[in-house]
């Protein structure tokens, strides 16, 4: 019987980071956006070889009151199988230009 519980408690744990690890990942077409808008601006630094919602460094840096680089998703969509851009704050970097008309590209996007 305990061997029984253990196996289903082991079945139930893997399940559920499998679960986890499955997480919402940002649309391909708001991905092949980012990467426009950063060549456009001159953005050097972001990994595309992570997922641009996935937290990691390159997408999110903590903010100081002078520079900020932050990614922010919205990852409620789709059964939350799928992110969306909603914010963009790139402070104190030295870009230059204009913004890209490739921010059409993000239809989720509220804040830049």
């Amino acid at each position: 019987m305990l061997f029984l519980r253990l196996v289903l408690g082991s079945i139930f744990i893997v399940c559920c980071l499998t679960t986890l690890t499955n997480g919402a990942t940002l649309a391909k077409d708001e991905v092949e956006a980012l990467k426009r808008i950063g060549k456009t601006l001159g953005k050097n630094g972001w990994n595309f070889g992570s997922d641009p919602c996935s937290q990691h460094d390159s997408w999110v840096d903590q903010s100081t009151r002078y520079y900020a680089n932050n990614v922010t998703c919205d990852c409620s969509f789709n059964s939350s199988t799928i992110c969306h851009v909603v914010r963009i704050v790139l402070k104190a970097q030295n870009l230059s230009g204009t913004l890209p008309p490739n921010l059409n590209s993000l239809p989720f996007l509220q804040e830049m």
